[in-house]
């Protein structure tokens, strides 16, 4: 490590960040031997020890009421965007629009670290825990009923067609459904030398519309467009991305989060959070609904800057992670070494008005193709007439009042319930006719198993691009019911505790996957060390991570085993999974980059473009690979492996071995 490397590991480590094995050892060794980047890191601790920050106490916030002034001296300027939405042009130089960009960033104000936010404090208390940051986002996101802002985004790619790209975006809401996104690319050269990077979203309740460029990799590409009459309430198949109004979907029940520090951004109390991009994906729509955007590493910094007030996203910027897998994605991509303090990605608010958008902002264009999503909205009433059964209700829904009720264009045995105030909702479908073989809705057989009191064992997935967290239960008597919300996991089980059903065990069809390959069933542990002829090892899981299902594995005639540990609500980032079977030797390589490695005192094979670690122990192989982990948190897994105690059903934690602590259920 260099001394740049040195002192940003040493401000990451004082900042709370989890520095993975090969780091902290190769920090510490350096610390020992270089006297210059102890004393940084020892007039580090002095200064941060001299600055104690503290929240200041609620006082009248001046903000609004002097940007009221300054708003009406410029009311002729701002009259055409109240008045009705228009797309921003898209233009080949910044020009008028980059000076004033320029000048509002140049005139942010850092200066004073304490706010006045939404949370008790006192002389003691340093700014907002993280769970202080989720519980008032989800305050927040219940109360925000209108919305409208523009920002400036920018992208560094040294790998794409324009090292830098300047583009602006708009975005509209009004509750419970009507919102739109406007992206217009700026980029010199944008629509000639390449692809523009233009997309306009709108969804309007039951309608939405997209026109965005296609995803080329070379040249100038057409937009597609596409069009969805009949929408569903709350649709995944074409969502409304509001954590871009206030991130409810990525800072509610983020065990990665990090509160860093306080401040004032546009002149308003501001709080930043750290977080992977990973879990802030859902802050870059963008990325998913057209163009041709630069990758980003899952573990990528984003640093977040919030309106301690109303929680909506004032400044965000990407940094490069550091470490050995973001070295290897880089190659993977090939993308030359990015520093770790220059940005490559930054969204930044230039205006915020809380007056609702027109009427005319949300109009779905006139096109001839439409999809149509194959429902239609019903009263509570028709619902009781059309439907052969007696829909269930929660009668816990934290406040939300019913929105809108809706059946399939087949009547007769689906209905779906939804609630919503503000950006928060709560969705409940029910069917009595079973699909054969899965859930109703999208919840894998493989999701986490959990126990809802009074009602039995559901299946839990966490929150994803696509979906809100969801839960599926199997009844006694024969319907299948699928809740899904914005709301945090507590919130969400809460409702699903409430509803007058009593959880069926699945039935055996659905467990089972079979194929002319083998045999996959579902199974409990205790099942599962029946089915092999050694000895199951269970690790205890990394951090954020809980057992959330086992299979047996068959083929000709012989069984191996797989446990899959998830992160808790974070359904994109990829399974940790450990695959066991009977073994004597290590199977042949097929990665095109293998090391050898020590695991647990025996000889084993690292392959990092698959993430995977390999050993032969004790007449068992063992294979051990997760997406976003490193080696050393594998081979500190891999540690952890204990005989599995497989006296108690499986979804308790005793479960576990019994240096696993509590993971959650399984």
């Amino acid at each position: 490590m260099n001394h740049d490397d040195v002192r940003r590991a040493v401000s990451e480590r004082m900042d709370g960040e989890r520095l993975s094995g090969r780091t902290a050892a190769a920090l510490d060794r350096h610390l020992a031997s270089c006297a210059s980047c102890r004393a940084f890191e020892s007039g580090a601790w002095r200064l941060r020890e001299a600055a104690r920050f503290g929240v200041a106490e609620r006082v009248p916030d001046l903000v609004e009421p002097i940007m009221r002034a300054v708003r009406a001296d410029t009311a002729s300027g701002r009259r055409a965007l109240l008045a009705g939405w228009r797309r921003p042009p898209r233009v080949r130089r910044l020009g008028a629009f980059g000076a004033v960009a320029a000048s509002l960033v140049v005139g942010l104000v850092a200066g004073s670290l304490t706010v006045g936010g939404p949370w008790h404090a006192d002389e003691q208390t340093t700014i907002a825990s993280a769970a202080d940051v989720s519980a008032s986002v989800a305050d927040a996101a219940s109360r925000v009923r209108a919305y409208q802002a523009t920002f400036t985004v920018t992208e560094r790619d040294p790998a794409g067609p324009a090292k830098r790209r300047d583009l602006s975006m708009n975005v509209a809401f009004r509750a419970p459904e009507q919102f739109r996104l406007d992206l217009a690319d700026h980029t010199p050269g944008a629509g000639t030398r390449f692809a523009a990077d233009d997309l306009e979203l709108i969804v309007n309740g039951r309608s939405s519309y997209l026109v965005a460029p296609s995803a080329c990799p070379i040249g100038v590409c057409p937009a597609r467009e596409q069009v969805v009459r009949n929408r569903l309430p709350f649709s995944s198949a074409t969502p409304a991305p509001t954590d871009l109004v206030v991130p409810v979907s990525t800072l509610v029940d983020a065990p990665e989060m990090q509160v860093v520090r306080a401040g004032r951004i546009m002149g308003r109390s501001a709080i930043e959070v750290r977080l992977p991009f990973e879990r802030a994906r859902s802050l870059f729509p963008f990325l998913d609904l057209g163009g041709r955007w630069r990758p980003f590493f899952p573990g990528d910094r984003v640093e977040l800057w919030l309106d301690a007030r109303n929680w909506f996203p004032l400044r965000y910027t990407v940094y490069p992670a550091v470490g050995p897998n973001r070295d290897e994605w880089q190659l993977r991509f090939g993308i030359p070494d990015e520093p770790a303090g220059v940005p490559i990605f930054q969204v930044q608010a230039v205006s915020i008005d809380q007056t609702a958008p027109d009427a005319s902002a949300f109009r779905i264009p006139h096109v001839r193709s439409a999809t149509d999503e194959g429902a239609r909205a019903a009263t509570i009433d028709e619902i009781r007439r059309s439907v052969r059964f007696a829909p269930v209700a929660p009668t816990r829904v934290d406040g939300l009042p019913l929105y809108r009720a809706v059946l399939p264009q087949s009547e007769g045995d689906d209905a779906v319930l939804t609630y919503s105030s503000g950006l928060s909702w709560l969705k409940l479908g029910e069917t009595h006719v079973s699909s054969g073989d899965r859930f109703f809705g999208p919840v894998g057989v493989h999701s986490q198993q959990v126990q809802i009191d009074g009602v039995g064992t559901a299946y839990y997935a966490p929150a994803s691009d696509r979906h809100g967290r969801r839960l599926a239960i199997h009844t006694a008597d024969g319907r299948d019911l699928y809740l899904e919300t914005n709301l945090s996991r507590e919130q969400l089980l809460g409702a699903a505790a409430s509803l007058d059903v009593r959880a069926a065990p699945l039935p055996s069809r659905w467990l089972t996957n079979a194929s002319p390959l083998g045999t996959t069933r579902r199974v409990s542990l205790a099942e599962a060390a029946a089915a092999v002829p050694f000895t199951l090892l269970v690790p205890t899981p990394p951090a954020g991570y809980s057992l959330a299902s086992v299979e047996t594995v068959t083929v000709s005639g012989t069984a191996s085993v797989n446990l899959y540990f998830v992160q808790e609500d974070l359904a994109d980032a990829g399974p940790l999974r450990l695959h066991e079977e009977a073994a004597t030797a290590l199977p042949p390589g097929s990665a095109p980059r293998q090391f050898a490695i020590s695991v647990r005192g025996v000889a084993g094979r690292w392959s990092p473009d698959r993430n995977q670690l390999e050993w032969v122990e004790a007449g068992v192989y063992y294979s051990l690979d997760g997406s976003g982990l490193e080696l050393a948190d594998l081979l500190g897994v891999a540690a952890s492996m204990r005989p599995a105690a497989v006296s108690t059903p499986l979804g308790s934690s005793a479960a576990m071995p019994a240096s696993a602590g509590s993971p959650g259920p399984a």
